[in-house]
């Protein structure tokens, strides 16, 4: 049995539950046996506190990602309409990539291939899986 930090006592659905080593209790965290606001106490430490707080269990979350300042609106309708020419690429600041669905679209080929495109895009705007030039995702809808 190898060290995995201090014992830790769960009170969890009004029982105690432990003690246990962290590894322990963060799989039971991610199985939802218990609960980020059950308390805990680490044998040693005068209180108890939530099992949030107890250092190691649940890594300290990163700052929430910047999003970017275009709004998802303006750009599900600019594929929706003029997708194929990438008029939303332009307005997200893809311009590279919306010069080369605009120089595709003027072929009878392009035109089939933008409006491939011109659809999966459309489809990650919905899902705010699409992206500015700065890989900012698309976050708000107006």
């Amino acid at each position: 049995m190898t060290y995995d930090g201090p014992e830790i006592l769960v009170r969890a659905g009004g029982s105690n539950v432990g003690p246990m080593q962290l590894g322990e209790l963060r799989s039971m965290l991610a199985a939802g046996a218990v609960d980020a606001n059950d308390l805990a106490w680490i044998v040693g430490t005068p209180e108890w506190t939530r099992v949030g707080h107890v250092p190691g269990v649940i890594a300290a979350s990163p700052d929430a990602a910047p999003t970017s300042d275009r709004t998802i609106l303006p750009a599900f309708l600019l594929a929706f309409f003029f997708g194929v020419f990438g008029a939303h690429r332009f307005y997200v600041g893809r311009t590279g990539s919306a010069v080369v669905m605009l120089v595709l679209t003027l072929t009878l080929v392009g035109v089939v291939i933008t409006g491939i495109w011109a659809t999966i895009d459309w489809i990650l705007i919905v899902c705010s899986a699409f992206r500015d030039r700065d890989e900012r995702p698309l976050a708000r809808w107006v």
